[in-house]
């Protein structure tokens, strides 16, 4: 009985020794909510993350302070833009609302929680509504568009740049299809295009992509190109990009167009001169050559999409000649070679969705102009404007002509202009 009776003392003591502890770190937790706050005293566990960042062993206040600070780093290092075809969308990163305190008050410690993030709707529409498709947005998935923003955001992932809308049609349609084809008989005095089709007859461009063809004509040391062969497939491809969602980063033409290439689609390229093209389509595209007899012809092959790019040449053949002035030790002025006139050409490219003309780009301007070239005596001793007389002392003074008047509508020259071209 006495044994009993001591073992119901000692459960009894123990009992009451663990109620009086749990009592006291209560108690002590309560005071210590009540003094210090209870989200300075509540600390996120291990292994607790708010989307990419890491919020170990601190506060739901200094988790907070962590959060809007990367978050707005993030905002300030985004220039970003949208992108369809030729047009373009600038945005900066004040095209995301991040919800901080939201994300913060639902982690869980030891998980890792997600970075609540929304579109700033009136900063989005004033971007999207640049490109102006307002009329086509139907062929666009607005809902994935913006998904994909939002969760680049919500993990503090850069923003690619651009952004292709091209790239979230609707139409699931993957097949690839001609997007443009042109042609051109080779002159016989070209050699090159046997090594060209041999090695370069698929040329591979994928989103955001620049191609230049000077550049990879020098990278082609084994490959037999002649100067008539390179003018001829560059002005070709120059041709063949109008047709299609290629932009047109550089090109050059010449006031002789010396290999005679089709007015308004000259693309001359040298030592320092390069045709060079972007894939702006938002989908890879290629280049392929093929040759039949003595015909080569570039097709351009992309996804198939509504889009249809088409490029017109307006051509005008009476043009004011301009004048080139150089200086030569005659006595008098002299015209040399009259020339004549020349042919210029805009062109201009149609987009069109569904069918629909959509907008319309000028591309270019080409002007083959002759050079009127009228020489005049030029020397600096005779122009001694502080003694008023030439070096001869005979009192009179010489000054080389300013006005060319054996044509009309020239515009005054300045004989500091040299070798320029001078004129309307």
């Amino acid at each position: 009985m006495e044994q009993k009776n001591s073992l119901q003392f000692i459960l009894l003591m123990t009992i009451t020794s663990v109620l009086l502890i749990v009592l006291t770190f209560g108690i002590y937790k309560v005071a210590n909510a009540f003094t210090n706050g209870e989200s300075d005293s509540r600390y996120f566990e291990k292994d607790t993350w708010i989307g990419p960042i890491a919020i170990d062993g601190l506060s739901k206040e200094q988790a907070t302070q962590l959060v809007a600070q990367k978050t707005n780093l993030w905002a300030l290092e985004q220039n970003t833009s949208l992108q369809f075809i030729f047009e373009e969308s600038t945005f900066t990163g004040d095209i995301i609302d991040f919800l901080v305190e939201e994300s913060i008050q639902q982690a869980k410690s030891g998980e890792r929680n997600r970075l609540f993030a929304k579109l700033n709707e009136a900063n989005w529409e004033t971007s999207f509504a640049k490109l102006g498709l307002d009329e086509y947005i139907d062929l666009i998935d607005e809902n994935r568009l913006e998904s994909y923003i939002v969760e680049q955001a919500s993990i503090l992932q850069s923003l690619s740049n651009p952004i292709h809308v091209t790239d979230y049609f609707l139409e699931t349609n993957m097949d690839k299809r001609e997007l443009s084809r042109e042609s051109i008989g080779l002159n016989a005095s070209s050699f090159g295009v046997s090594s060209w089709i041999q090695k370069h007859g698929i040329i591979q461009l994928e989103t955001d992509q620049t191609f230049s063809l000077n550049e990879l004509f020098q990278a082609d040391t084994d490959g037999l190109y002649n100067a008539q062969f390179q003018n001829e497939l560059s002005s070709l491809l120059y041709k063949v990009a109008l047709n299609s969602p290629l932009s047109i980063v550089e090109r050059h033409v010449t006031t002789d167009n010396q290999y005679g290439r089709e007015i308004g689609f000259e693309a001359y390229i040298d030592g320092n001169h390069n045709l060079v093209l972007k894939n702006q389509f938002g989908h890879p595209i290629s280049i392929q050559s093929t040759m039949e007899e003595n015909k080569l012809s570039l097709s351009i092959y992309g996804k198939s999409t509504p889009i249809e790019v088409l490029a017109t040449i307006d051509e005008q053949k009476e043009l004011t000649p301009r004048v080139i002035i150089r200086p030569i030790e005659l006595d008098q002025q002299e015209r040399k070679v009259p020339g004549k006139n020349g042919t210029q050409a805009m062109i201009k490219r149609v987009v069109l969705l569904n069918d629909s003309p959509w907008k319309t780009y000028d591309v270019s301007l080409d002007s083959y102009l002759p050079i009127h070239e009228v020489w005049y005596k030029f020397n600096e001793n005779l122009l001694d404007s502080s003694e008023g007389t030439n070096a001869a002392g005979n009192g009179s003074t010489v000054t080389p002509p300013t006005r060319v008047t054996e044509d009309k509508g020239y515009e005054e020259v300045d004989p500091e202009f040299g070798d320029g071209y001078v004129g309307k």
